[in-house]
C-alpha cells in the first residue's frame, strides 16, 4: 500500500522557560488581527435512529441478486449428530437446489422468498454456495434450544447477494434477541471466500468464540461486505488475521459492541464511504498487529466510545478523509500504534477531543484535519507519544485547549491554525514552545500555556 512516510520531527527538549511563551504569545497576539477566522464548519447531520422491529427486521429494498439459474448440482450430506449440513462438490449452488438433498426439516422455504434453516450450513473444498434474491429474500437461522443454525463457509465459496440474513427464535415469532445461549451466525474461515453484496445482516452472533455474528478467520480467508445493512448484530463485522478484506458503502449501526472490527493481525484492509453509527462501543477499530491498511471518507458518528481507533501495535495505517462527530469519546484516537497518517478529516462535536494520540505511540502524523466544536481538546498527545508531527491542522471552537501536549518525548507543531478555543495550545513534560509557523488568535485565555 503506498503512503506518504511521517515527516521527520525536530527533536523538542527541555521544559519551557516562562519567559519564552511570554515572548512567543506576544508575537502571536501581535499577528493575531491579520489572521482571518476560518469559514465555519459544515457539518453531517446526525440523523434520528430508528430502532429495528426484531419482528420484522428486513426494511430495505434491495436489488436483485440477478438470474443465477439453478445453480451446479450439489453434491452434499446431512450430519445429523452435529446438525450440520456439508456442502462439498458444486458451484453456485442455490438453497432451492441444496434443500432437495436433505430432510425437509432441515432446510425449507415457508413463503415465497423467505426460507428456515435449522442447521449449519459447511460450505467446503470447490463448492459455493449462492444466496440472492429473489429466490431468497429472507433467510431465517432458526435458534431451537441449543440448536443454532448457521453459515460456515470452510474452505468453500458463499456469496449472498440482495437477501436479508437474520436470526430466527420461533418462540417469539421474532428474531432472537437473547444473547445468552447463543443464536445464528456466518463465519468463513481456512481459506474460503465470503462475499456480501446489497444485503442486510441482522441480529446475529453472540460473546461465544467464533460466533460474533459476520467474521473472517485465519489468513487466505478473504471476501467483502459492500453496500449492505449491518445492524442488531454482536459485532457488526470481525475478523482476525485476514488479509485484503474490501468493506465498503455500508451501513453498520446498533450493533452491541463493535461496528467494523478488524483483529488480530488483520493486514491490508480498504475501509471506505461506509455509515457508521450508534454502536456499543466504537465505531471502527483496528485492534492488535492490524497494518498497512486503509480507513477512507467514511462517516462515523454517535458511538458509545470512541469514533474511529487503531489500537496495539496497529501499524503504517492511513486514517483519511472521514467524519467522525458525535461519539461519546474522542472522535479519532491512536493508541500503543506507530507510523500512522491522520489527514484531511473532520473531527467534531465529540464528547471529549478531536484527536488522541496516547500510550507508546510513535512517529504519527496529524496533519491537515479540521477539528472543531469537540467538548475536550482539538488535538491531545499525551503519555509517551514521541515523534508526532501536527501540521496544517485548522483547530478551533474546542472547549479547552486547541493542542493539548502532555508527553516527555518529541512533537512538533507547525503550520496549524489554532483560535476561539478557551485557550490555543498546552505545553507539559518536555514539549517546548511550537515554532512560530502557527496562526494562534482569537482564543479566550492565551495563546500558549506552559505549565
Amino acid at each position: 500500500m503506498s503512503r506518504q512516510p511521517a515527516p521527520s520531527v525536530a527533536r523538542l527538549r527541555g521544559r519551557t522557560a516562562v519567559l519564552g511563551v511570554f515572548l512567543a504569545a506576544a508575537a502571536l497576539l501581535a499577528g493575531a488581527c491579520a489572521s482571518p477566522t476560518p469559514d465555519p464548519l459544515t457539518r453531517k447531520e446526525a440523523t434520528p435512529n430508528d430502532e429495528v422491529d426484531p419482528a420484522q427486521p428486513c426494511v430495505r429494498e434491495a436489488p436483485s441478486g440477478g438470474d443465477g439459474g439453478e445453480g451446479g448440482a450439489a453434491t452434499a450430506r446431512f450430519d445429523g449428530a452435529a446438525n450440520t449440513i456439508h456442502l462439498t462438490a458444486g458451484e453456485g449452488v442455490t438453497l432451492g437446489s441444496l434443500a432437495a438433498r436433505v430432510p425437509d426439516n432441515v432446510l425449507r422455504e415457508t413463503g415465497e422468498g423467505e426460507w428456515e434453516l435449522r442447521a449449519d450450513i459447511s460450505v467446503e473444498g470447490e463448492a459455493s454456495l449462492r444466496i440472492a434474491s429473489p429466490e431468497v429474500k429472507w433467510l431465517k437461522l432458526v435458534s431451537d434450544g441449543d440448536k443454532i443454525a448457521s453459515l460456515k463457509p470452510s474452505g468453500g465459496k458463499l456469496d449472498i447477494i440482495g437477501s436479508c440474513v437474520t436470526s430466527w427464535d420461533p418462540g417469539t415469532n421474532s428474531a432472537d434477541t437473547n444473547l445468552d445461549n447463543g443464536r445464528g451466525y456466518l463465519l468463513a474461515r481456512d481459506g474460503a471466500e465470503m462475499n456480501i453484496e446489497n444485503a442486510e445482516l441482522r441480529f446475529l452472533g453472540s460473546g461465544a468464540v467464533e460466533s460474533y455474528g459476520l467474521s473472517w478467520r485465519t489468513e487466505g480467508t478473504t471476501g467483502k461486505l459492500v453496500q449492505s445493512v449491518v445492524s442488531n448484530n454482536y459485532f457488526g463485522m470481525y475478523s482476525y488475521e485476514v488479509g485484503g478484506l474490501v468493506i465498503s458503502d455500508n451501513e453498520i449501526h446498533d450493533n452491541q459492541l463493535y461496528g467494523i472490527d478488524p483483529h488480530t493481525g488483520s493486514h491490508n484492509l480498504t475501509i471506505e464511504r461506509n455509515i457508521v453509527h450508534d454502536n456499543g462501543k466504537h465505531g471502527i477499530i483496528l485492534a492488535e498487529d492490524c497494518v498497512d491498511s486503509v480507513i477512507r471518507d467514511n462517516t462515523v458518528y454517535r458511538n458509545n466510545h470512541h469514533g474511529i481507533v487503531l489500537y496495539l501495535r496497529s501499524d503504517r495505517n492511513t486514517i483519511e478523509g472521514n467524519d467522525s462527530f458525535a461519539n461519546a469519546s474522542q472522535g479519532i484516537n491512536i493508541n500503543e500504534s506507530n507510523d500512522n497518517v491522520i489527514r484531511n478529516n473532520r473531527v467534531y462535536d465529540n464528547n471529549e477531543s478531536g484527536i488522541g494520540i496516547t500510550q507508546t505511540s510513535e512517529n504519527n502524523a496529524i496533519e491537515s484535519n479540521q477539528a472543531r466544536g469537540n467538548q475536550q481538546d482539538g488535538v491531545r498527545i499525551v503519555s509517551e507519544s514521541a515523534r508526532t508531527v501536527v501540521r496544517s491542522n485548522t483547530v478551533g471552537e474546542n472547549g479547552r485547549y486547541g493542542v493539548y501536549v502532555d508527553i516527555d518525548g518529541d512533537v512538533d507543531i507547525l503550520d496549524n491554525t489554532i483560535f476561539a478555543n478557551r485557550s490555543g495550545i498546552m505545553l507539559k513534560g518536555s514539549a517546548v514552545v511550537p515554532d512560530g509557523t502557527n496562526e494562534i488568535f482569537n482564543n479566550q485565555q492565551a495563546a500558549i500555556v506552559s505549565d
